[in-house]
């Protein structure tokens, strides 16, 4: 009596289809062996044979006519659903279908008249299991499209977010030197001119002792004007980078910050064999001077490491100091206090890398306290 519960189209090719196991169940570790090496010599899907070989057909065939359609549906879109996870291509799950059923034909081959039921048996096993796979397939690279399209969606809105705080920090950058430039710049050049102004006075008049004084201090002045504008330098980067390269610029960075701020400051370099690209040279400075800034203004610290090193394809600079440290998530939480912390996220996430704070504070019990700058972006080869 037909098993109702295998479906009619199931059941026409039951009874044949369990003849075909009977027939071949002596030959079936040949035909598995012979399939995989088949599989294998298949160039297009040879690098998958080892995740194809997890469909173990006769395993399948056999179910085909004992399990009930819907559960063996089930489970086959499922093993269709893992190899899209797997990456194999669609189109070699129909090549290893056929290719069994390939294997399958020389065990077959005899003058007993059932043998074409048999083949069909076979090849209608074969069709079903092949639509079931695939099915799930579609169904899982659907999934797969959704979620990447929501995450090119998330990264579209990140980078339109990364880029308005980076056009504010840029223009309040911009603002920062407009009042540098008026406020200590032009304030000294507007006195300056004054002085000239007076001396030309004090000369005409014959007054050369108030022509002496003024020219003392108009020197004094154009002292700090050029002091004024070294610092200006300094905060925008220095000339060494364009005529040296980064790592130079890097290290007479920190050496101006410790004659600044008396703070012993130790540089390290190893292992820095690739060209970085100037938007990789421009946000690292940005964010060591950030990062030196918030040591001097807030760490209380007496010594400060730089490192810069490559490991696994990844460009790393690390800041740390030996300061009080502080609370990260409190932190995090006001916009005000992080803007800092955010612009320089902002400017490494931009460009595809990452950024760690490691803080630890000063508390009873804790030998060691400080903060630690982590910034990697990734090597790019030279066509990319």
């Amino acid at each position: 009596m037909r098993n109702k519960s295998i479906g009619p189209v199931v059941g026409e090719v039951a009874q044949p289809l369990r003849q075909v196991c009977l027939q071949m169940s002596p030959q079936l570790s040949n035909v598995q062996s012979a399939w995989h090496k088949m599989v294998k010599r298949f160039v297009p899907c040879s690098k998958h044979a080892a995740i194809l070989s997890g469909l173990h057909m006769a395993q399948r065939m056999k179910d085909y006519t004992d399990v009930p359609v819907d559960p063996y549906r089930k489970f086959a879109e499922e093993q269709g659903q893992s190899l899209a996870r797997g990456g194999v291509p669609a189109e070699c799950i129909g090549v290893a279908i056929l290719l069994y059923v390939e294997c399958c034909l020389p065990y077959l081959a005899s003058e007993d008249p059932r043998v074409v039921r048999w083949l069909r048996a076979v090849l209608s096993w074969s069709r079903a299991y092949q639509f079931y796979l695939l099915t799930g397939y579609s169904r899982q690279s659907a999934s797969d499209t959704k979620a990447l399209a929501g995450r090119v969606n998330a990264a579209e809105r990140q980078y339109q977010e990364s880029s308005v705080k980076l056009g504010d920090a840029y223009e309040e950058e911009r603002r920062r030197l407009a009042r540098d430039l008026h406020d200590e710049i032009g304030h000294d050049l507007i006195v300056l001119k004054l002085y000239t102004q007076i001396i030309s006075l004090d000369l005409k008049k014959g007054d050369l002792p108030q022509v002496r004084t003024k020219l003392k201090e108009s020197v004094s002045l154009v002292k700090h004007v050029l002091g004024g504008v070294r610092n200006l330098v300094f905060d925008l980067g220095p000339t060494v980078w364009n005529e040296q390269g980064f790592v130079p610029a890097v290290r007479l960075h920190a050496r101006q910050f410790a004659a600044r701020t008396g703070l012993r400051v130790r540089f390290e370099s190893r292992r820095l064999r690739a060209k970085l690209p100037i938007r990789y040279e421009s946000a690292l400075y940005r964010v060591l001077q950030g990062a030196l800034a918030n040591v001097a203004a807030h760490a209380s610290a007496r010594n400060v490491k730089i490192s810069l090193y490559i490991k696994q394809n990844y460009f790393v600079m690390e800041i740390e100091d030996d300061g009080k440290g502080f609370n990260l998530e409190n932190r995090m939480r006001s916009v005000a206090r992080s803007y800092g912390l955010r612009a320089m996220r902002d400017r490494i996430e931009l460009l595809g890398g990452k950024i760690e704070f490691i803080s630890c504070q000063v508390r009873p019990g804790i030998k060691s306290s400080g903060t630690k700058v982590r910034c990697s972006l990734p090597l790019m080869k030279p066509e990319e």
